[in-house]
Parts: structure tokens; C-alpha cells; sequence
């Protein structure tokens, strides 16, 4: 199953997709956001490997070739979007004014092609709103308005802009570098989104890219404003509170966050949120 679900020739196009089985080059003909609803899709583009799963994407734009593998006993579900650039250079104008260097980095770099965990994004965010739509999609029982290419161009652009401040804050000689160091970084962000209930060793990281431990931590922090234990934290305390509202007590949240102790989880609940979790429940 490959369905267009909204079209609009200026704009882009909006698909929904099953597939089992599949191995061919696709052009990324526009800018294009692939999120896997459900199962796992192979990339490979501009000679770099990526494994998307459920509930993450990929994006990219005009510069990019890829080659998808899909090798699956079950459907692997799908949400692509492809937006023209016309829709993103007229928000990048009216959000962000005149920059040529921004709109060539999302448009024409292929930097910018990077793997993004849905959960913590502003396109993510909003391809998640569709994905629960996603079977009524399918079936063509539920409609999307053309408006929403603006809406989804706009989380696009946010996130993207991000990116950009972060790489321009590498300061290495050879831009070569940057882009490695930025690569390596940005992967190792997903890999903590992927594994933040679990230990997490830093070194074995660090070690993937031929850094120290402190070179990694320093990287990490620079790019996203916290070091890596510092957004571990931060995941696992935002995941906290939607294990509490499923009715969880406090003793069991703390557990399965992987805190010490009922006590350490609620001193730092209490320092990031301002009150007690039994406050929030």
C-alpha cells in the first residue's frame, strides 16, 4: 500500500504506506520527512547508513540520494511528507527575514539530513498528530486540509533552525570536522532517546567517535545546551509524569525510571518541576 492522502501541487504531498518488502533508490525530490508508525526501515544516504524504527523519521532535501531497504514478516507502516521549498522559503522569509546561509543549509546542504526521535521535535510532534489518523487515512475516511503543509513547513523550519544554531557552534579549523563531530553528536543524542531507561555507558560512546570521555561530554553540551547525564535526566523525568497519569504510584515511577531509591526520584522531581510528584498525581 503506497496512498496519497493530500496533494497539492505548490505545496507537496502527503502519503501513507505499508510495505513488507522493498529495496531500491528513492530521490528526495523536495524537502521529505519519512516516519516509520510501525516496524523499521534501512537508509542509506550520501554514503551514511541510517535504521529508522517506530516513531522516528528521517529527513532530507534535493541534495539527498537514498537507497530504502525493507525487509519485514509484517507491514512496515509509513507517514511520508514532501514539501516543496516554496512553502519553506516563504516561512523561512516571513519568520526569520533575509538569511541565505540558513535557507541554503536546509535547503541545498546536505547536512541537514539527519534521524529524529518524534517525541522530541516539533515536526515530530505533528506527524504524530496524523499517525492518529493513520488507519481512518487508509481506509480515506479522514480528510486533511491543505493548510496543514504550512503547519507542518513551520515545525520543519523550528527544528531545523536548531540544528543550524548547533552546528554553527563548532568552531573546528576544517568544516569537515564539524560536520563529523556534528554527526557523531546528533547520533548519540537519538541513542540516549532510544536507551534513556537503561545504564548508558558514556565511554563506550565517546569511544565510537575516537574522543575522551570529557571531549564527548563538553561536545554534547555545547550543541544542546546539557551534558549527557543532565538529559538522560531530563527524559527520565518528563516520562515520569506520563507513567504517573497512566496511575502509577510513586514508588513503581521511580523504579522504572531507573532512580535509586523513591527518595532521590522525588528530590528530583520536585527540583525540576517545582512540586512533588504526589502534588502532580
Amino acid at each position: 500500500m503506497n496512498k496519497v492522502v493530500l496533494s497539492a501541487a505548490h505545496n507537496g504531498e502527503i502519503r501513507v504506506s505499508g510495505v513488507q518488502a522493498f529495496d531500491s533508490s528513492v530521490d528526495f525530490t523536495v524537502f521529505s520527512a519519512k516516519y516509520v508508525v510501525r516496524g523499521c526501515e534501512q537508509y542509506r544516504i550520501n554514503n551514511r547508513t541510517y535504521r529508522v524504527e517506530s516513531g522516528e523519521y528521517i529527513v532530507g532535501n534535493a541534495t539527498s540520494t537514498s537507497h530504502i531497504i525493507i525487509d519485514s514478516a509484517q507491514p512496515v507502516l509509513g507517514i511520508c511528507l514532501d514539501i516543496q521549498p516554496k512553502v519553506i522559503q516563504e516561512i523561512l522569509d516571513f519568520e526569520y527575514g533575509t538569511q541565505p546561509e540558513l535557507a541554503a543549509f536546509i535547503l541545498q546542504q546536505e547536512q541537514m539530513v539527519n534521524r529524529y526521535t518524534a517525541a522530541h521535535t516539533h515536526l515530530g510532534y505533528a506527524i504524530r498528530q496524523i499517525e492518529h489518523h493513520f488507519e481512518a487515512l487508509t481506509r480515506e475516511e479522514a480528510v486533511l486540509h491543505h493548510e496543514l503543509f504550512y503547519t507542518l513547513g513551520e515545525c520543519l523550519v523550528k527544528d531545523q533552525v536548531d540544528l543550524w544554531k548547533q552546528f554553527s557552534r563548532l568552531k573546528s579549523v576544517k568544516q569537515e570536522t564539524s560536520k563529523r563531530l556534528f554527526n557523531f553528536v546528533h547520533e548519540a543524542r537519538l541513542y540516549i532517546e532510544r536507551h534513556f531507561l537503561e545504564p548508558i555507558a558514556l565511554a563506550s560512546i565517546a569511544q565510537e567517535a575516537h574522543l575522551s570521555e570529557y571531549h564527548f561530554i563538553r561536545l554534547f553540551k555545547k550543541l544542546f545546551g546539557r551534558t549527557p547525564y543532565q538529559y538522560v535526566l531530563h527524559l527520565r523525568l518528563q516520562h515520569s509524569l506520563t507513567l504517573m497519569r497512566q496511575g502509577l504510584g510513586v514508588a513503581e515511577v521511580a523504579f522504572q525510571t531507573g532512580f535509586a531509591d523513591k527518595s532521590a526520584f522525588c528530590k528530583a522531581f520536585k527540583k525540576k518541576f517545582g512540586q512533588t510528584p504526589t502534588a502532580v498525581k
